[in-house]
């Protein structure tokens, strides 16, 4: 069973699932989920990602004792990645990372698409040699500005933009386009690969599972 974090306070058990639920979809892996408490507007910076950090350790711990086999933290910055992985006995996947490593199997111009000022410090590293740049969608600031008929415009002009200056792929770095199936649509009006972040943490559980199968 995969634990899943998600870096922001909900009330709603549909809502805290929702990413669960598209794994589960896509790749029938049982998942558990959770959010952390009193961070209704999640992480966005780095005052809100610091405070988040004792509350995935304080989960991912919780997730581990409720029988959980991986950890999945639903954030494209990959918040407490590190603390956590020393925190627990189980393998911890950060949806940035994952969506960064996945790009780079199939290509070397790899760009980002963020609703943030700067690129998430892991997936910019990971991208190395590959990055040919970011953007963001005009108008968007927020997860709420995203999903609405003018953010999704305004996020595939982006990654058209993106597509204009040599991206052979891109990495969605805001799990917000995981909620709203960005991926598939922006595929389909870009003609590129599009990592979606929790989709590609899915990936990389479901391929360690498979691995794991073969072995034993």
């Amino acid at each position: 069973m995969l634990g899943i974090i998600r870096v922001i306070t909900l009330q709603n058990d549909e809502d805290i699932h929702k990413h669960g639920s598209l794994i589960e979809a896509r790749y029938g892996l049982p998942v558990l989920s959770r959010c952390i408490p009193e961070q209704s507007l999640g992480v966005y910076d780095e005052e809100t990602e610091a405070e988040s950090v004792p509350k995935i350790l304080s989960l991912a711990i919780e997730l581990e004792r409720l029988g959980c086999s991986a950890i999945g933290i639903s954030c494209a910055a990959d918040p407490a990645l590190a603390e956590t992985r020393k925190v627990v006995r189980i393998p911890v996947y950060g949806a940035g990372s994952c969506a960064a490593h996945l790009a780079l199997t199939s290509s070397n111009r790899v760009g980002v698409l963020t609703i943030l000022e700067e690129v998430p410090t892991r997936i910019r590293s990971i991208l190395g040699d590959a990055y040919i740049g970011m953007d963001r969608p005009e108008g968007v600031v927020t997860t709420v500005d995203l999903n609405t008929p003018s953010g999704k415009r305004a996020a595939l002009d982006a990654g058209m933009r993106l597509r204009e200056r040599g991206a052979d792929s891109i990495v969605l770095a805001c799990t917000g386009f995981a909620t709203m199936g960005f991926a598939s649509i922006a595929e389909q009006e870009l003609g590129i690969r599009v990592l979606d972040p929790i989709l590609s943490l899915g990936a990389a559980v479901s391929a360690s599972c498979s691995d794991a199968s073969v072995q034993t």
